[in-house]
């Protein structure tokens, strides 16, 4: 699946329009030049590994029969030259035993964005037009 964003000069604003060829959502800038309503790019890579999360482990809880009852993943970030640190916190509520929550830890860490976030990634970039 191929995401586009896409913003043109005569929108009269920053924000750019994100797509999947079957959902749209938007990115903008940080305030005071953006919307603060909207996210921005840092805040987009930060909720895609908090979805991540709360997605994986509750499809796992589910297929393990765990008493999950809700789950609540925060994600911040701290940036320093040449490093993103994302800094999550899993909440579990439910009857739970400890060796049940530490499975849960376990299978936070290898949600599919978690991996892919802790992988070495490369980008390669061409322009057109």
């Amino acid at each position: 699946m191929t995401i586009e964003a896409t913003w043109r000069a005569d929108s009269g604003s920053s924000v750019c329009n994100l797509g999947n060829g079957t959902a749209t959502w938007q990115s903008d800038l940080d305030a005071p030049m953006g919307n603060p309503a909207i996210p921005n790019p840092h805040d987009l890579l930060d909720s895609a590994l908090a979805a991540c999360t709360t997605l994986t482990l509750q499809i796992y809880a589910k297929r393990k029969g765990y008493a999950l009852e809700s789950v609540r993943v925060a994600v911040k970030h701290e940036e320093t030259p040449g490093a993103y640190k994302m800094i999550r916190t899993v909440e579990i509520q439910g009857d739970l035993a400890p060796n049940v929550r530490e499975d849960l830890l376990r299978v936070a860490n290898k949600c599919p964005v978690h991996k892919s976030l802790s992988a070495q990634i490369t980008i390669e970039t061409t322009l057109e037009g």
